[in-house]
């Protein structure tokens, strides 16, 4: 039999099932219910169900829903078609949506170099520190759920929507199920999905609620309750695993936790008239990068049921008439901000929150800006979680209420790095807000490894919205080891250990740039290890005045997708004073033809990212480093070589190894091309060429001399640890190929 002759059966076979009702030309149009299971990323399939009701003309009178068929059903309930659903899910960036990562650009100049460094932050409360009861806050979930979910904000009871509805989730104290049809849309759709370890807890109506199905993941008893004669339900999930299936012990936990549930859903199934079970065995809840091949199975799956809801919709209008039709909630474009209330939130600087807030009592604001004003509060830094609610008090007016989270006055950090140059590091950072001064940060890092940093530093802010100063202050001490090059090779190591104390008062504007005029004081101690031919040790003091101009609009600290970075500083070094041996014996400043003595200084760095289609990046960068009037061969030079710059004076040059030239001037440009195999994979090759050591005194016209190229072909992955990347490098100077890894973000003196 052909396989269009078998969907014909099978079509056949489908309408020879249809339930026999007793339809009375007198008696009421029986109610239709609508049952979506959860299911994590399986769950966007229900939106070829919805679709293909849509397309039919059955209208749905009730809708009930788990995790993300609380979130599909939650939408088609208020007045979403299916068709606007599907378009909004595949727009939708998962991978944002479901991190705590949110856009670089929402973050204060002042925060941007940390925020999203560590793979831990645990607060510090009471004397002990709290572990978070889930991985993922979500921030821009609960955002994106404040714009979709705006057309109903001053519903407060959920059977006043188009579609009644009901969503699910289970009581963290009791593990009972709890039924939500009143209250605040948005936390009652978080709460649902909220599954254990992976996202927080949500609190609602007095309750610690996490998500439903591990009670009722197929919820099709209370669309029955809410008066449903005939019920539709569309199921996604899997059920338990077979024994040979679990091959993590967090599939083992999740399998035991879903026992119950697992008995319970069989009892639901029996309650359906239609029951939809979509082919999914392939895909988990967490298959979001695989999102447009679950909504095509979907959207198959609702081709197939067409003719069945097609033929009901047909029988029931026959009989009583076409049903008034399901309109869309009307929404006006801007809503008046009568007052915002603040009662959650305790930690933060009232007047400063509102100065970074920037919404006036009184006045009109849209969805849009809204969104934007709790980012920008958000981007404090103050806050775990931070999304809104409106209370309406009159047409087109409403409370805009801040529901917040904040991070504990002290918060423990921890992340692990492991490059090429500095191996292994585990960091760990203490955090103190508001303890000395509001608003202000003191923050303690230290990088413990073979070659290990320490960073204190120490931030306030203050002036006014039009004038928005920071005093920023720290002191960093780092020891690193590395090999001294000659023709590329390395022969024999080194060892450095630099510190200094840096003060500036910084100028910030729009979150994007700032304006920086500072003072720093540094010391650089080197000393052979082992190898070397020239046994040079010795120290190095100095002072240095800077101006430092910075731009700063990616969107990502790691993998950004769009923006511009942009670093201009100038600087004046002055008092050195330096003692020097060679081979046991002092150095004078003319012994190796070494100029010594007060020096200006300039460092320039340029990097633009350019979306050139959804899963292609192009970022060109230049950077430029010169140090006029000087020629100092160790404590001042630039150490060029590595995919990353991890070190004092270090300058990033893909295709030979960390620190293999040294020199006190270059132009160096780059061209990276990425492409996003998923939303978390990706594969890049790199170009850079360099014009270096042009300053020198003895320096010849030979040309090709001075120039370096270099080649990288990268396979990388976003982890929840950090980027982990595997580079191979070639450079035609050298002629050698070498591997580069890099896991984790680096601690280094600079972020960017």
């Amino acid at each position: 039999m052909s396989a269009r002759l078998r969907q014909q059966a099978r079509y056949f076979l489908i309408l020879c099932l249809l339930p026999a009702f007793s339809f009375s030309q007198t008696g009421q149009r029986p109610k239709i219910g609508l049952t979506l299971s959860g299911g994590g990323a399986k769950g966007l399939a229900h939106i070829g169900i919805l679709k293909a009701l849509d397309s039919a003309g059955l209208q749905v009178d009730y809708v009930t829903g788990t995790s993300m068929g609380a979130i599909m059903g939650s939408l088609y309930a208020i007045g979403y078609s299916g068709d606007s659903i599907f378009q909004i899910a595949k727009s939708m960036d998962w991978n944002v949506l479901l991190s705590n990562k949110s856009s670089l650009n929402a973050f204060i100049m002042e925060e941007k170099a940390e925020y999203g460094r560590y793979a831990l932050e645990v607060p510090f409360q009471r004397g002990k520190f709290k572990v978070p009861s889930g991985v993922l806050e979500a921030e821009e979930l609960w955002l994106k759920f404040n714009q979709l979910y705006s057309p109903v904000y001053a519903v407060r009871d959920f059977n006043k929507f188009q579609r009644p509805f009901k969503c699910i989730a289970t009581d963290l104290a009791t593990g009972e199920a709890v039924v939500m049809d009143k209250g605040d849309l948005i936390s009652a759709v978080r709460a649902s999905m909220a599954i254990p370890s992976v996202f927080t807890a949500v609190p609602y109506e007095g309750k610690t609620l996490v998500d439903g199905g591990l009670i009722r993941n197929f919820p099709v008893s209370d669309v029955r309750k809410m008066g449903a004669d005939v019920v539709i339900g569309s199921n996604v999930a899997s059920g338990l695993l077979s024994p040979e299936k679990l091959a993590s012990p967090l599939q083992v936990l999740m399998q035991i936790a879903f026992y119950k549930e697992a008995a319970l859903s069989k009892e639901e199934v029996a309650l359906c008239d239609y029951y939809i079970n979509h082919p999914l065995d392939n895909y988990t809840s967490a298959s979001f990068a695989s999102s447009d091949s679950i909504i095509a199975i979907g959207l198959k799956m609702g081709e197939q049921y067409y003719p069945v809801f097609k033929k009901l919709a047909d029988s029931l209008n026959a009989i009583y008439g076409e049903p008034q039709k399901i309109s869309f909630p009307l929404v006006h474009d801007k809503i008046l901000i009568r007052k915002i209330i603040t009662d959650s939130i305790r930690t933060i600087s009232h007047p400063f929150l509102r100065r970074m807030m920037g919404i006036k009592e009184g006045r009109f604001y849209s969805t849009g800006e809204l969104e934007d004003a709790i980012r920008q509060v958000y981007g404090t830094h103050y806050f775990s979680r931070l999304y809104y609610q409106l209370d309406s008090v009159a047409p087109h007016t409403a409370d805009m209420r801040l529901m917040a989270e904040e991070y504990a006055p002290v918060t423990a950090k921890l992340a692990v790095n492991y490059n090429t140059l500095t191996n292994i590091m585990l960091i760990a950072n203490v955090t103190l807000r508001d303890v000395f001064g509001k608003p202000s940060l003191l923050s303690l890092t230290a990088g413990l490894s073979e070659n290990p940093r320490t960073r204190l530093e120490y931030t306030r802010i203050f002036g006014t919205k039009k004038v928005p100063l920071a005093w920023i202050s720290e002191g960093y001490l780092e020891r690193q080891e590395f090999s001294y090059f000659d023709n590329y090779k390395p022969l024999g190591q080194y060892r450095s250990f630099s510190n200094y104390v840096d003060t500036r008062l910084q100028l910030a504007y729009k979150r994007r740039q700032s304006y920086a005029v500072g003072a720093h004081w540094e010391r650089v101690d080197i000393k052979p290890l082992s190898g070397v031919l020239l046994q040079l040790s010795g120290n190095n003091n100095f002072f240095q005045g800077y101006f430092r101009y910075e731009y700063n609009s990616h969107d990502r600290l790691f993998l950004p997708r769009k923006g511009t970075y942009f670093l201009l500083e100038p600087s004046w070094v002055i008092s050195q004073s330096r003692k020097v041996t060679l081979d046991g014996k002092p150095l004078s400043e003319d012994s190796l033809n070494v100029l010594h003595g007060d020096f200006f200084r300039t460092r320039l760095q340029v990097e633009k990212v350019i979306p050139v289609s959804r899963r292609n990046y192009l970022t060109l960068q230049a950077e430029s480093a010169i140090n006029f009037n000087i020629n100092q061969f160790v404590f001042n030079d630039f150490a060029v070589g590595g995919m990353v710059p991890n070190m004092r004076n270090q300058v990033s040059f893909a295709g030979i190894p960390d620190l293999a030239v040294r020199t006190n001037s270059l132009v160096k440009g780059a061209l990276n091309w990425r492409y996003q195999i998923t939303s978390a994979t990706y594969a890049a090759a790199t170009f850079n060429l360099m014009y270096h050591s042009f300053m020198n005194a003895e320096t010849n016209n030979v040309f090709s001399k001075h120039l370096l190229n270099g080649y990288a072909l990268t396979l990388g992955f976003d982890s929840v640890i950090g980027p982990l990347e595997f580079s191979f490098m070639y450079s035609g100077n050298s002629g050698i190929l070498k591997n580069y890894v890099n896991l984790g973000y680096r601690f280094s003196r600079s972020a960017f």
